[in-house]
């Protein structure tokens, strides 16, 4: 009698808990995580300094694919360390009707030389992915991964 009794309070606790697991993703979920995903991706890639990796997340529809490409070696020629850190507890990430999906977040970003200078920059940006591959297609506002040494609007 009281083996039943636990058996039962046992299985419908479990029951229990069972009703209160998390619904899967929908549609618009899913390409909230791909697209943070996507970010991640190009922040790791671009850490390491790691040219094909990073250049693999960007579409080849990107506008001056070929001189982006050209000036992200310069960073990495140039600076031996970089910490790179998007802010997504105020991001935004927008599915347009035609348009590829925006993520817009706040960056901030450290690069050291060889000699031990570091430039500090950081500012909003909303990057422009594809909607189909989930790979970056345009850059709006300033580009976070090309350092610039003057004061930025979001420091002034």
């Amino acid at each position: 009698m009281i083996l039943i009794r636990q058996v039962t309070i046992v299985l419908a606790a479990a029951l229990l808990l069972s009703a209160c697991g998390k619904p899967s993703l929908g549609q618009a979920g899913i390409q909230g995580e791909s697209s943070i995903a996507t970010v991640r991706d190009l922040t790791s890639a671009y850490e390491r300094r790691d040219i094909d990796a990073f250049m693999e997340k960007v579409s080849s529809a990107f506008p001056n694919r070929t001189a982006f490409q050209r000036s992200i070696e310069k960073v990495f020629a140039e600076y031996r360390k970089i910490q790179f850190k998007p802010l997504f507890n105020r991001s935004l990430i927008t599915v347009p009707f035609k348009d590829g999906i925006k993520v817009a977040f706040t960056w901030e970003g450290d690069w050291q030389t060889g000699g031990g200078k570091v430039v500090k920059d950081g500012a909003r940006v909303t990057l422009v992915l594809d909607r189909g591959t989930y790979k970056l297609a345009d850059i709006e506002g300033k580009n976070p991964f090309i350092p610039s040494e003057g004061p930025s609007p979001s420091r002034e």
